[in-house]
């Protein structure tokens, strides 16, 4: 009886261990990726980047296909890389416009995109002007927008901004922008900045702020 019952804890146990092995989750293939960052001004650069995760992810080559704006025209072969010993991978880049991309390795697919705001500059012929002096507003937005209006705006005492010139975006030979210029009297102490309202390729673009103090 004894030698019967532990032949039958035996056979319990092979079967447990042969159940076990069996439902053992099997290894999930599986890609990523993403762009950091996934905003940059044009002209600034980003990473995408991510990790495949494989039986065999090591040295494995990594294929990156570009769909810029306006989108739906099929991605075009962009770059290739080759993952790291632990399965990660990575493409330093310079989007032109907003991008889509679109990764594959292995097997496996994944996207992530790039959105690029147009770069505005501005300066000013005097930051501590009187309330009857003229100020030089200035500055560019590339890439090249000619034609185009850009706002020069004003910070109210509550944080609100409101426009309170327009003017006309011009050529210039010098690199891939448009530049501007317009004098105006400042009649107090304020914050200001120039937007170029933009869509499509580009997201909106707003220069750093200059504080002007008026004497």
């Amino acid at each position: 009886m004894r030698r019967s019952l532990v032949a039958i804890l035996a056979l319990a146990g092979t079967v447990g261990l042969a159940v076990a092995t069996a439902t053992a989750a099997p290894r999930t293939n599986r890609l990523t990726a993403a762009a950091r960052p996934s905003a940059i001004t044009f002209g600034q650069s980003t990473t995408v980047s991510g990790k495949l995760t494989a039986a065999n992810h090591s040295g494995i080559a990594v294929l990156l296909a570009q769909d810029p704006f306006p989108y739906g025209d099929g991605f075009l072969p962009l770059a290739t890389a080759t993952t790291a010993n632990n399965g990660d991978y990575s493409f330093h880049l310079r989007p032109a416009s907003n991008t889509n991309y679109r990764v594959r390795a292995h097997g496996l697919t994944a996207f992530t995109g790039v959105r690029v705001h147009a770069r505005v500059t501005l300066g000013v012929s005097d930051s501590t002007p009187s309330t009857v002096q003229f100020v030089r507003f200035f500055g560019s937005v590339g890439p090249r927008f000619d034609g185009r209006v850009v706002l020069i705006q004003r910070q109210a005492p509550s944080g609100g901004w409101s426009t309170v010139r327009r003017t006309l975006l011009n050529h210039t030979a010098i690199g891939n922008r448009s530049v501007y210029s317009t004098r105006m009297r400042v009649p107090r102490t304020a914050n200001y900045r120039a937007r170029f309202p933009t869509s499509g390729p580009y997201l909106t673009g707003t220069s750093a702020t200059r504080t002007l103090t008026v004497h």
